[in-house]
């Protein structure tokens, strides 16, 4: 994203969400057809196990929009992957006089069929880093560790 020649004309997206509050430290969040997420504070803050918080709502988006960022380049590319999963680890820690998110660390696996693809995948996988809008949006580090296998 940061290479002098492409052009990028501005665009505006807007996102809504509802939610509600059902209870002392938990809620329901929704958006226009789509299925609602229970919430609740970390369990370390007398939450409710099994229950998304925000914290995790948060590394899951970080780790899903690097997931759909690089799909739509390996399409561009016509890149076929024959499996992507990952892992995402959030630090929350004191950071001067608040805590906050101090990194995250995003674990993709990605399986190709070519050996020829796997660097293909390494160079889409940085790209796709820097072009993540929620990862963008945040002001500490992103690291990324990927592990990449060719079946042949």
């Amino acid at each position: 994203m940061s290479n002098p020649r492409v052009k990028v004309k501005g665009k505006r997206f807007i996102y809504r969400t509802n939610l509600e509050m059902t209870g002392k430290g938990k809620g329901v969040i929704d958006s226009a057809d789509k299925t609602p997420i229970e919430i609740t504070t970390p369990v370390e803050f007398g939450g409710i196990p099994a229950t998304w918080t925000p914290e995790e709502l948060m590394l899951a988006s970080v780790n899903a929009c690097l997931m759909t960022t690089f799909s739509y380049y390996a399409s561009k590319r016509g890149l076929k992957t024959i499996s992507y999963e990952s892992s995402a680890e959030g630090i929350i820690e004191l950071v001067k006089i608040k805590y906050q998110f101090s990194r995250i660390t995003i674990k993709p696996k990605v399986r190709v069929g070519s050996r020829d693809d796997v660097e293909t995948v390494e160079s889409l996988l940085k790209i796709s880093k820097e072009g993540c809008f929620v990862s963008n949006s945040l002001n500490f580090g992103i690291i990324l560790e990927p592990e990449i296998e060719s079946v042949s």
